[in-house]
């Protein structure tokens, strides 16, 4: 294979009544696959070959490709082939699959004039064989019919704007560069999304691809996950492009895909003029890539493709990293959900001990004390941000410092966080404080079923195991007690609860049972922690039973976490879990 040059790139700036079935939160749009399935492409060859993540080209009207990833059964990491298939007007295979490429994966087709140019990664190996990262190559290729011809084939390199990296470049993986033509002889490459950098590259027929500038422009702010990729560009209008990006997070006890889209100019400096600041897509967190055989745990929708049409753009997409689906999202759902890109406001925070600072968003934080390890609920925080993270109001019981009162605080009108712990509601209060969440209410008190008073017993430093329970305290050792107010939710007459989460160490039933008027007002959807190694979880499901709940222990990274949801409106979920 030819090498490219290294050659570094200098930066151009550039009530009582029951909630009804249907959920409608003001002004958050659900992911359009809660209501629409994939049309999936049938397997060629059922047990032998996983497909995936397809990309598109048309070489006249009634002509297209698709140029997808096949991996053989069971499928090893990096062990990818590269192919191609006719396609029909609705996007599906109308004929025989077609060898490209033995070793290559998730490739990107475009049309450089009358030449076709396809952009995938190649797997680097060690002695032994197994993966160590991956760089980005690409071939050129001409078509006669059935006849597919490789012309050339170059490989470009890594890092190649100084001083930054894609997402995908660290640990020496390079992948997800999204190609698009700019006229004959120049490709557009975007190569991170933030900051937004786009590559031309020169693509003279023949010769050795040469890396010529970047054009920078602020990063794409999203709140899904880090971008990874997506589709080849396609006309948004006449002055406009729009590529489909996909991105992943920890969701919950799996990684979690979604898919979002970008407009830019068609002309340098290629800059974002709008974006979806939520996902088009979203996979559903009960299927995912270990049902073909994949050892990780993962729901995936990658995004490789899309074809503009009168009234939308049909996207060809992996799922689950073993089958192929078509997903048609209209104009007018897309332009519902495009907005100005969101430009995170940037700050240095400094001590007075040196004048070394360091650059940070200055919203969304949390003040964590040293004996707490980060952020360790985000996986959680992110499936209810998900599942229910937008509405009226989020009563946090048992906030602790505020992860999940200041995690979900930006979807809800309101948030009541209630922290009997002197330690914990000091610095739940200086987390208010810090984001400066005006609809956030911190409450110094305790739940419960009776109004009064109750012991507090310290079990931790942290203040992770403080219990109000005398049964759970005698299974530790307590280092502190003292005297706390104990308050009961109904007397609040609150009837606009959302979401409920209770993480109170043993006091569950207490709660509940103040809650009851509550919770039969506002229907919300409720976690609950409650341990798997006693009976009191059995007395939290029958209590939940009562109250007309399911009862669903979904996480097997956190097993003493239980989603509720009330039974009238379970079905409204089912696209997701």
């Amino acid at each position: 294979m030819a090498r490219s040059s290294t050659a570094r790139l200098s930066r151009t700036p550039a009530s009582s009544k029951k909630l009804p079935v249907v959920e409608l939160v003001p002004g958050w749009l659900r992911p359009l696959n809660r209501d629409a399935s994939f049309k999936l492409w049938p397997p060629f060859d059922p047990g032998r070959f996983l497909d995936m993540n397809p990309s598109l080209v048309r070489l006249g009207p009634k002509e297209a490709w698709v140029v997808f990833c096949r991996y053989a059964t069971p499928p090893q990491p990096g062990q990818g082939s590269i192919w191609a298939v006719r396609v029909g007007t609705d996007l599906q295979p109308s004929g025989t699959p077609v060898l490209l490429l033995a070793q290559g994966i998730d490739p990107r087709i475009i049309r450089l004039g009358e030449r076709l140019l396809i952009f995938f990664a190649m797997i680097e190996r060690d002695s032994a064989g197994q993966p160590i990262g991956s760089s980005v190559a690409m071939a050129e290729y001409a078509v006669d019919r059935d006849q597919w011809t490789c012309k050339n084939m170059f490989s470009l390199p890594k890092r190649p704007i100084q001083g930054v990296q894609s997402a995908d470049s660290d640990e020496n993986w390079e992948k997800n560069w999204i190609p698009f033509a700019i006229d004959d002889t120049h490709v557009g490459l975007i190569y991170s999304h933030d900051p937004w950098d786009v590559i031309t590259l020169g693509a003279e027929p023949g010769q050795m691809p040469q890396l010529q500038n970047v054009h920078r422009s602020p990063g794409l702010t999203w709140e899904d996950g880090t971008i990874r990729g997506g589709t080849s560009p396609v006309p948004y209008d006449s002055d406009h492009l729009i590529t489909f990006f996909h991105a992943a997070q920890v969701i919950g006890s799996r990684r979690l895909y979604s898919v979002g889209a970008c407009v830019f100019t068609a002309k340098p400096p290629y800059a974002p003029v709008s974006m979806t600041l939520d996902p088009l897509l979203m996979a559903p967190y009960k299927n995912g890539a270990h049902r073909f055989g994949w050892h990780f745990a993962g729901s995936v929708i990658f995004p490789m493709g899309a074809e503009p049409s009168r009234d939308g753009y049909h996207l060809l997409c992996g799922i689950d990293d073993g089958e192929i689906g078509t997903f048609f999202i209209s104009t007018a759902d897309l332009k519902a959900r495009l907005q100005a890109p969101r430009q995170e406001i940037l700050g240095a925070v400094h001590d007075y001990r040196g004048s070394q600072g360091a650059r940070i968003p200055l919203k969304h934080l949390l003040y964590v004390p040293d004996p707490i390890p980060g952020i360790p609920e985000l996986p959680m925080i992110n499936f209810l941000r998900t599942l229910a993270g937008r509405g009226r109001t989020f009563v946090d019981v048992g906030s602790h410092i505020g992860f999940y009162t200041m995690g979900l605080a930006p979807g809800f009108d309101k948030v009541v966080a209630f922290e009997p712990s002197k330690f914990q509601y000091g610095w739940l209060t200086r987390n208010r404080a810090l984001n400066d969440y005006a609809h956030v209410a911190c409450e110094h008190v305790a739940l419960g079923d009776t109004r009064g008073e109750a012991t507090l017993n310290v079990l931790s430093y942290e203040g992770g195991l403080n219990s109000l329970s005398p049964e759970v305290a005698a299974a530790h050792t307590i280092i502190d007690r003292y005297t706390v107010p104990v308050e009961v939710l109904d007397d609040r007459g609150m009837s606009d609860v959302d979401l409920l989460k209770i993480d109170v160490e043993g006091f569950e039933i207490p709660v509940l049972r103040g809650a009851r008027k509550t919770i039969d007002a506002s229907r919300p959807v409720i976690l609950i922690e409650v341990w798997t190694d006693d009976a009191r979880r059995q007395n939290v499901k029958q209590v939940m039973d009562e109250m007309n709940y399911t009862f669903e222990p979904l996480f097997p990274l956190s097993p003493e976490l239980v989603l509720c949801i009330p039974q009238e409106r379970r079905q409204s979920y089912a696209w997701f879990i």
